[in-house]
């Protein structure tokens, strides 16, 4: 017996010694609060807040309180309500939750839950807005369409914008916020901005937000401005009326569409206003031919090139080295898109006239129905047919003239311009079997 007694000592001080050692290293860790508000009618399972966990952290209980039978905790954190919250309407809640790592130490965090009338919680009238300035204003101008910012619920409000800092300022004019602009914006640098508003109770218990994106508008600032100051063309003598010879190009920065047209009229040379194509429209008189071109935009204000540009046009003989490949003086490799190979020489189209350009204003409405003839070409003389020069995806011309819609007209797929441009082929075979073709830019 007196051995047994001694064992259970020397075991009973093992205990005590084994509990000592473990409370020097355990650490009750200082309380961590967070602050949330929630409408009384909430069903239960309504989460109030989540918290956040660290690694190694995990969920104890939540500690016992007058308001405990109205919460639960789970494992992951989650707050919840399990119970009606009505009894506890206008009251601020402090719900208790203690937590454990996995090396002994403990925290307690608080939630204090603010339980509120639905109609008095802080909320904005839409979650999402879209505002809008035009690029090139001063700093300090108002962004448009933010009329019905202000939130709602609360009469002491504290807002703070999330995003945008450098760009952005919030004000606020009688208590109601409006967001201005701290510089100059460039819609061609950057079209649109993602802000997002945070309206605070006095408190900070009850918390709304809203998003609010800013669209940069255009203004018409930049003129077209042609690719190169000098367009070079070397064009074969024995090329048709009405071949193309070249194309100039001119971009505009704000990305309208560019207008092309002779800043001085020619009676040999015409130019397609949409794509800047040059056309031979009567022979040659002579070897050289120099012209000034112009390019706008299709915007209101118009704004045109700063600067002219030309086009040397200079015809050779077919036999010239220029289209046989052997040296000559002419660089060739400087205008590599611009001259015409000996493979585009022997391109050919038969003489004839070049109709005026019929324009006519149809809605979109017209353009609904696939397969519907919305004009008719007219003839000149009854042995005329008629072809579309190019592939179309809008329209499609019959042999007899009749314009049909080849697909349903979408407005908002037309482009800027919003207009549907291309040239007929019209042929001419009369009783003796002579052939002329014409054109007309329908």
């Amino acid at each position: 017996m007196m051995l047994r007694s001694a064992l259970l000592r020397r075991v009973g001080v093992a205990l005590v010694l084994a509990a000592a050692t473990a409370s020097v290293f355990a650490e009750v860790l200082p309380e961590v609060m967070y602050s949330v508000a929630v409408p009384n009618d909430v069903a239960p399972a309504h989460i109030v807040h989540k918290i956040k966990l660290k690694s190694g952290q995990r969920v104890n209980k939540l500690l016992d309180s007058e308001y405990s039978d109205y919460f639960a905790v789970l494992d992951n954190g989650d707050v919840m309500t399990v119970a009606r919250l009505d009894p506890l309407l206008g009251r601020v809640v402090t719900l208790r939750v203690s937590t454990g790592f996995s090396n002994g130490d403990t925290k307690v965090v608080m939630v204090r839950v603010s339980v509120k009338d639905r109609q008095a919680m802080l909320r904005f009238l839409k979650q999402e807005y879209d505002a809008s300035v035009y690029e090139n204003l001063p700093a300090g101008t108002e962004l448009q369409g933010l009329d019905e910012l202000e939130a709602m619920g609360e009469e002491d409000v504290r807002y703070e914008l999330l995003g945008g800092h450098s760009v952005f300022a919030l004000h606020h004019v009688g208590g109601i916020p409006t967001i201005v602009t701290r510089r100059s914006l460039d819609r061609e640098a950057q079209d649109l901005y993602d802000l997002v508003l945070r309206a605070y109770d006095k408190e900070g218990m009850d918390m709304a937000e809203a998003k609010i994106n800013v669209h940069i508008l255009d203004m018409n600032d930049h003129a077209p401005v042609f690719t190169q100051n000098m367009f070079y063309f070397f064009v074969p003598l024995n090329v048709s009326r009405f071949d193309k010879i070249g194309r100039v190009t001119a971009h505009d920065g704000d990305g309208d569409k560019v207008v092309y047209r002779l800043a001085y009229p020619s009676n040999t040379f015409t130019i397609v206003p949409q794509t800047g194509e040059i056309m031979l429209i009567d022979p040659p008189e002579t070897m050289v031919y120099e012209l000034e071109l112009e390019a706008f935009d299709k915007r209101k204000p118009t704004l045109y090139s700063d600067n002219l540009a030309k086009a040397h046009i200079e015809f050779r003989y077919p036999s010239d080295s220029l289209f046989t490949g052997e040296s000559n003086d002419i660089e060739y490799d400087a205008y590599p898109e611009h001259a015409m190979s000996k493979r585009s020489a022997k391109k050919r189209v038969k003489r004839g006239q070049l109709r005026h350009t019929k324009e006519l204003v149809f809605s979109e409405a017209d353009g609904a129905t696939e397969g519907k003839v919305v004009f008719q070409l007219e003839k000149e003389i009854q042995w005329e047919t008629f072809k579309i020069r190019d592939d179309n995806p809008w329209v499609e011309v019959d042999t007899n003239g009749a314009v049909r819609i080849k697909k349903k007209w979408d407005y908002e797929e037309l482009g800027p311009e919003k207009t549907i441009d291309f040239w007929v082929t019209i042929t001419n075979n009369d009783r003796n079997g002579k052939c002329c073709t014409v054109y007309n830019n329908a």
